[in-house]
């Protein structure tokens, strides 16, 4: 399995012409792709020009055949010039949970006021690499078992920097999201690794899904 871990920042007067453009790939991705899993386009609470996708693939040749889709070309030309700085972006490999657990866009997860994204990049010390993954998915794995409101909690790593690594949550809404970030399993990760996460750029992006709608999502428990 593939993940292509995209974060992006918008010009004034750009965002709504690049979301426009960003859900019509995502869409059209999932729905005539084989080996597309998942595209998740999402913003920031406190930056909606701050845009995150997470796209879920099959394998590497998946990945190729998004990259030659008409729709991805289509988003190509739609957004060009919209950035206002360098988009960040990188290939991974999923750690946790495993290949099987549940990811494609379809039957519907409850939520009280909308879906919650977090997103984050990690660069993490060569000789913290081992601690770091030990201690991430210890945290994912707690949150499983106690978060009713978790539908995803995702480890990824960089296939070409090992020494970072990006992690994707979501929530069906703000208290779940906040109740994650206050549970002692989140608080015991944070003592050990929290700096590390408020060293970017790029910082976090956390905030409301754009797509897909909050009735395609259904729970990555694994």
């Amino acid at each position: 399995m593939r993940v292509i871990t995209v974060q992006a920042s918008l010009r004034e007067g750009d965002l709504k012409q690049f979301v426009a453009a960003s859900t019509a790939n995502a869409r059209a991705a999932v729905a005539t792709e084989p080996g597309c899993r998942r595209f998740d386009v999402f913003a920031d609470a406190n930056n909606p020009a701050r845009i995150g996708f997470n796209e879920v693939y099959d394998n590497d040749d998946a990945v190729g055949a998004h990259g030659d889709a008409e729709h991805f070309a289509t988003w190509l030309s739609a957004t060009e010039g919209m950035l206002d700085r360098e988009m960040v972006w990188a290939t991974c490999r999923n750690l946790f949970p495993g290949d099987t657990a549940h990811r494609d866009v379809n039957d519907e997860t409850p939520s009280e006021r909308g879906i919650r994204v977090y997103q984050a990049r990690v660069s993490v010390p060569p000789d913290d690499v081992d601690r770091f993954i030990s201690s991430v998915t210890e945290q994912a794995r707690a949150a499983w078992e106690h978060e009713r409101g978790l539908i995803r909690f995702e480890i990824n790593q960089n296939l070409d920097t090992p020494t970072e690594f990006w992690l994707y949550k979501v929530h069906t809404g703000p208290s779940a999201a906040r109740h994650h970030a206050t549970a002692p399993y989140t608080v015991a990760h944070l003592e050990r690794f929290g700096e590390l996460y408020s060293a970017g750029p790029p910082t976090p992006i956390s905030g409301p899904n754009i797509w897909p709608p909050h009735g395609m999502w259904r729970s990555g428990n694994p």
